[in-house]
C-alpha cells in the first residue's frame, strides 16, 4: 500500500511496476492498497514506483522499491513510503556554468542547467530532495555487504544530465572514509555504477569531476 510521510493511505494514486521489458499499471484504492498480476518468467528484476504529484501541498515525490525475483511467489511489498518534497532549489539560466543549489534535507547538487533534460512532457524549474527515513530505505540486494550511509528522492524525478551531477550530503564519518554515490534506475530498480567520493568529517561528496547522471533515488554508502 501507497502511505504518506504521516503514514496515511494515499488512494487515487498511480503505480506502476517496470522493468526493462514491461510496465503494469495500478490505480491504489482508497485505503491505499495496490496490486499486479505478474506473468514474467523468473530470475527478474522489477521496480514499484508510484507517479509524483507536484499538485498537491505539499507535493508528493516519488517512491521506489525494487524487487528480484528468483521463483514464483507473491510478495506482500508492505507499506510504501511516499516521500514529501519541499519547495526545491530554483535553476538558473540556460548555461553550462556550473550551479550549486541546496535542494533539500543538506543535499547539494552541483549541476550544469544546459546538460539537464526533463523527462518527457515536463518543464525544468526547480530541483528538491528528500531524505528516506533509514528504516523506510527498501532492500537493496545490489550493494552487497556495503552499509547505507543515506538515501534520497529527487525531483523531478527521471531527469537526466550529459555532464557529472557533483553531489555533498551531511555526515559525520571520519575524515577521509570512503563513500559510494550510486541513483536508482527508473526501469527496474538496479544500482548505477558507483561514483567515489569522499568523508571529510562533516559531509560526505563526491570526487572532483565525477557525480551522477540521472535524478531518482540517491543511494550513499560505505
Amino acid at each position: 500500500m501507497l502511505a504518506d510521510e504521516a503514514g496515511q493511505p494515499i488512494g487515487g494514486a498511480t503505480v506502476l511496476f517496470c522493468n526493462t521489458a514491461v510496465c503494469y499499471s495500478d490505480r491504489s484504492k482508497a485505503d491505499g492498497r495496490f496490486t499486479f498480476l505478474c506473468d514474467a518468467e523468473p530470475p527478474v528484476d522489477f521496480v514499484v514506483k508510484s507517479m509524483e504529484d507536484a499538485g498537491t501541498t505539499p507535493r508528493r515525490g516519488t517512491t521506489m522499491f525494487p524487487l528480484r525475483f528468483t521463483d514464483a511467489v507473491t510478495v506482500d511489498a508492505g507499506s510504501l513510503f511516499v516521500p514529501h518534497l519541499p519547495a526545491g532549489a530554483v535553476l538558473g539560466p540556460n548555461s553550462d556554468e556550473p550551479q550549486v543549489l541546496e535542494v533539500g534535507d543538506g543535499l547539494q547538487l552541483t549541476v550544469r542547467r544546459a546538460a539537464l533534460s526533463a523527462p518527457l512532457g515536463e518543464a525544468l524549474h526547480d530541483i528538491a530532495a528528500r531524505r528516506i527515513p533509514p528504516e523506510r530505505v527498501p532492500p537493496l540486494p545490489d550493494l552487497g555487504g556495503e552499509e547505507i550511509v543515506a538515501v534520497y528522492a529527487l525531483y523531478p524525478f527521471g531527469t537526466t544530465s550529459g555532464s557529472p551531477v557533483g553531489v555533498q550530503a551531511p555526515s559525520d564519518l571520519p575524515p577521509g572514509t570512503r563513500v559510494r554515490f550510486r541513483t536508482m534506475s527508473e526501469y527496474d530498480g538496479k544500482l548505477s555504477a558507483p561514483a567515489a567520493g569522499e568523508a571529510d568529517g562533516a559531509v560526505v561528496e563526491t570526487a572532483p569531476l565525477s557525480g551522477i547522471d540521472e535524478l531518482t533515488w540517491i543511494v550513499i554508502s560505505r
